[in-house]
Parts: structure tokens; sequence; C-alpha cells
């Protein structure tokens, strides 16, 4: 364990963004699903990135489920940054899963929530409260915070990433299951009514977007929302000159997740053959751990679908155009922050844009439909000026809004106003 005093000269010189206040102002509590390293999808980016800032600052300490055994292993990552950090070991066999979804067709629980209960969290988040005297609990995901009746006398802070009833909705209108589709209507009163509680029973809730903060009032008029959108770590996401594969079309993302992993498919499936009738000898590549059979059956000749990579950076930088047709999902997109940061020029749909302030034509361009989304493609394939203006004004909006230094003012101030509502 780390004290408060962790970053000693030495320390700051091999971790030199990790500079903790020697003058603990706030004790705060991170609690995770998911132990928060390595930066494999966009959850553990922005639960990583926000702990890192507040850790300048404060006392922070992590209590997670641990997915399997050897995540303990990663523990020493953070261990610069942590004071104290707990992990539970979460087992989810698929009968438990199965007995989770059939319990909550006849309950008032979402799947999500009894997927993610267990009494020893509960019991390990009192513990972790009184005897670390913590102030703040910063709980990430609604499955999390359902243990916001544990806060003991601690401020919770609720970071919703998603609106569930929001992504749930929008997976039911891409599913083509149609068992699957009737079992997503079950939940979408049942994530509202939880979402509801959690705002209630919360000191403060965080959405990633103006957006969010709107829809979340809107179900819950009583709710104190702030918006602390994600970001980019500008120092790492930086640009590559002279090593642009031509014709190369990139979509990158954690492809496990059943939006991205539709993305894929939808893009591969609807828009590519739009765009070969332009471009012949276009090449599409599909980057990220774990697809699935579904995104695996896509490999041919000019279709390239890598699984995991060590480094995104070099898959970014090959690419002429970055593509992100998500149809489904909330929140605001890290992989579009990452190809702006790294001045490619990106097509989004409306779902990938969502809560980041692009301009069609200035920093991104904008598409739903096919025949306009493969358009925006082509055009970027074909101008190599259109290509720079797009990068370089993209590159410059994430370095003036969307810093994850600039950001986490916005989550400082809702940790101090939880703090002072506690009192």
């Amino acid at each position: 364990d780390w004290s408060s005093d962790v970053c000693s000269s030495d320390l700051e010189r091999h971790h030199p963004r990790c500079a903790v206040s020697r003058l603990v102002l706030v004790r705060i509590l991170t609690l995770i699903s998911k132990f928060p390293w390595p930066l494999t999808d966009g959850a553990v980016i922005r639960d990583f990135n926000l702990l890192r800032e507040a850790a300048k600052r404060h006392e922070v300490s992590v209590l997670c489920f641990l997915f399997k055994p050897s995540d303990r292993e990663q523990f020493d990552a953070l261990r610069p940054f942590c004071k104290k950090i707990v992990g539970l070991d979460l087992v989810r066999p698929k009968w438990r899963a199965l007995a989770n979804a059939a319990q909550s067709l006849v309950t008032t629980d979402p799947f999500i929530i009894r997927e993610y209960w267990r009494p020893e969290m509960a019991r390990a988040l009192e513990k972790f409260v009184d005897e670390e005297r913590i102030d703040v609990i910063h709980s990430h995901f609604l499955h999390m915070s359902q243990y916001v009746g544990h806060k003991r006398g601690a401020a919770f802070v609720h970071d919703a990433h998603n609106l569930e009833h929001v992504l749930w909705e929008r997976m039911g209108r891409t599913t083509a299951n149609p068992l699957k589709k009737a079992f997503i209507q079950t939940q979408y009163g049942k994530l509202v009514r939880r979402q509801q509680e959690v705002a209630c029973a919360s000191e403060k809730c965080v959405v990633l977007s103006d957006e969010d903060r709107a829809e979340y009032r809107r179900i819950c008029p009583e709710a104190d929302v702030t918006t602390v959108p994600n970001g980019a770590d500008v120092e790492y996401w930086t640009p590559r000159d002279g090593v642009t594969e031509s014709a190369s079309i990139l979509y990158f993302g954690n492809l496990s997740w059943p939006p991205q992993a539709d993305a894929a498919i939808y893009f591969h499936d609807k828009i590519l053959p739009i765009i070969r009738k332009q471009v012949p000898d276009v090449k599409f590549y599909i980057v990220g751990q774990n697809p699935p059979e579904s995104v695996n059956a896509l490999v041919s000749d000019r279709v390239i679908v890598t699984g995991f990579v060590p480094d995104m950076r070099e898959y970014v930088a090959r690419a002429t155009v970055v593509v992100m047709p998500l149809r489904a999902g909330a929140g605001t997109k890290h992989r579009v922050f990452q190809a702006l940061c790294m001045k490619k020029p990106v097509v989004c749909t409306a779902v990938a844009a969502e809560g980041i302030a692009l301009t069609h034509g200035e920093t991104a361009l904008l598409a739903d439909d096919p025949e306009r989304f493969a358009s925006a493609t082509v055009s970027l394939l074909q101008d190599a000026a259109l290509r720079q203006r797009l990068g370089e004004r993209g590159r410059q909006l994430v370095l003036d809004r969307y810093d994850w230094r600039t950001i986490y003012e916005r989550l400082e101030q809702a940790f101090q106003e939880a703090v002072r509502k506690r009192k």
C-alpha cells in the first residue's frame, strides 16, 4: 500500500504525471467492476485516467471485482497512484447468467444488476469506508452504483458512463434475434427505475454528455447531474508522419462489446460494397480484442481482422481514414478522440459522435445512412487536402476541450460539491 505522500522525488521521476499532493484534501474510493489495467476498453480508459488525475491532489484507493485471479498481477501498474487496492473475485459461470436473466423477468431487478450483486462486495465497501475514513466513493456504472445503500458516511458520486435504458433500447433496435429483442424490451422500465433510485440516493451523478444530462433529468428531475466527458491522453496519441497506407480504412474498438462488433459487420455488409464501386482496391482493417466469430468470418484478401494488438497507434497511424459506424451504444467514444488526436480524418454516425463537439466538414464528417457514409469515406480517400484539414482541426479540438487534465476539473468540482452535500 502507498500512503498519501507516495510521490517522492524518485517516484515522480518514474511517474512524472503522478504528483500526489502531500496535503490530502479528500479520501476517494474508486468503486469499479473491473480492474482498470491494461487499457483495453473504453470503460477502463476513463476509470484509469480520472483516477490518475485525482491522485495528483487526493488520497485514492480502489475496490473492484476481478474477472480472473491473474488480474492481481496488474496491481503494480496502479500502486503509484493508490493508497490501497482491494479486489474481489467475480465468478460468472454461464448457468448463473441464464439464471439471472430468468429471475430478472419475474423481479424488479434488471439483469445487469443481478449479474454484479454480491453480498461480499457490500460488506467490503462498508468495511473500506469505515477503516479508511473515505470521504467520497466514485462509483462507475449502474451495476456498481447499486451498492449506494452501503456508502456509510461517505458521499457517493455515481458515474453512469452509459444511460443504461438508452443503451439497451438501441441494442434492441439493432439486434436481429427476436428472443434477444423481446428480452431487451423487458429491461427498459426496470433500468429506468433503478437509475432513478441510484440518482436519489447519490450526492452527485456524472454523465458523459449534455444530451445524457438532459435525459437523466427527464427520467429523474431531482437528480443532481454534472457532465464530465471522456477525453484523450494527448501526449500518448500523437501524430506520426509518413506511415499512411494508401486506400486503407480502419475501424477499431473492443470487439467483445456487441455494439462495436455490430458496427464492424454493418460497415462491411452495407457500406464497404458501395465504397468499392469507386475505390476497388480499398483495404478494411478491423482491429481490437476478442472479435466474435461473426467478425472473424469477414476476413478476405482486403478485409483484415487482427484481434488484440499491443499498440493501437501503429494501426491508427497507417490508416487513410478512420470510420466509426456505430448504431448502438451510449456515452462518448474514446476511439473518436484517439483518432482525432493522431490527426486522422474520421467519419462518424450520430451515435459515435454523441456528446462530442464535432462539426461536419470542419472536424469530422458525419453520416448515418449507408450511402452517405460511403460517400463521405470515399471523399476522404480521394482528397488529401480534406484529410489534412480535418486532421489538423480534429486534433486542435481535442487539445482545446478533451485533454484529461482539463476534463478532470469538472469531476473535482463534483467531488467537492458531493462532500459539502454529505456534510
